[in-house]
């Protein structure tokens, strides 16, 4: 089984293989047939001084410039042209940047080329949010709640803030409140524009950026997706506990990917 796995931001392929080292080693310890291939974005960010850095961060890439329709769209067909020349893949593992393009991918194919099987049995989110201006862009009522959520939650990233409370009250309410889940009314958004397949949700309740990731964990189909809240913040599970559960929730979305019942959809 392969699963394809895509950095964040101003990171690499290595840095990222790094740093999931420790959770490939359990999952490959009771599925060794799992097969875990990491590629860089398609755009490099910066070239820090060789002297300063270890071999495998002297590059660091991203998947696009801005935060913008046409840029992430890009990524997208960057993601798909990856799928046509070495795919297929069974499954993808997407942090934060990464997340949001993979997200993008899924909604615009099933919303646009519906009559193709999904690219991805199942995804695995961590840090992952969707773009508001890629559901506008898809016709998706966005509140001005919605889009307030997500400015309040940048501008306290950008401060090295944690998260609002305002947000963390709101937090279990928005995960299971259809009608509001941080301003997006999950009720009128049609089911071609939720993503159908078994997901994993990751994020840290300390990270200012958790109500994006819950937004995306929304737009999923509750009955076929799973959450884990950790206590650190816009980053992996560190904690063996943490990496455990992370494990077994990996491991469920895998098995529930090949129920015949989910491979007919």
């Amino acid at each position: 089984m392969r699963i394809l796995c895509l950095h964040p931001d101003s990171q690499n392929k290595a840095i990222l293989k790094s740093e999931l080292a420790s959770l490939l080693l359990k999952l490959q310890y009771s599925n060794p047939d799992l097969l875990f291939e990491f590629v860089n974005g398609p755009l490099q960010y910066s070239s820090l001084p060789a002297e300063k850095s270890s071999p495998h961060e002297v590059h660091r890439y991203k998947f696009y410039e801005a935060e913008e329709v046409e840029d992430i769209r890009k990524a997208g067909e960057w993601l798909a042209n990856k799928l046509d020349n070495d795919g297929p893949y069974d499954g993808i593992l997407a942090v934060s940047q990464s997340a949001a393009v993979v997200s993008s991918f899924l909604l615009y194919r099933q919303w646009y080329d519906h009559e193709l099987p999904p690219a991805f049995k199942f995804a695995i989110f961590i840090n992952g949010g969707i773009p508001l201006k890629i559901l506008k862009d898809l016709g998706v009522p966005v509140s001005n709640e919605a889009e307030g959520v997500v400015a309040e939650a940048k501008f306290q990233r950008n401060r090295g803030l944690g998260p609002l409370p305002t947000h963390t009250t709101k937090a279990r309410r928005a995960v299971f409140n259809s009608d509001d889940c941080f301003g997006l009314n999950l009720n009128k958004i049609p089911l071609e524009l939720k993503i159908r397949i078994p997901t994993v949700h990751v994020w840290g309740e300390n990270d200012p950026l958790f109500p994006t990731s819950v937004q995306l964990t929304g737009l999923c189909d509750p009955y076929i997706r799973k959450i884990q809240i950790h206590k650190g913040s816009h980053e992996m599970p560190r904690d063996e506990e943490g990496l455990s559960e992370l494990v077994s929730l990996i491991e469920w979305c895998i098995q529930r990917a090949t129920w015949p019942g989910q491979m007919q959809l």
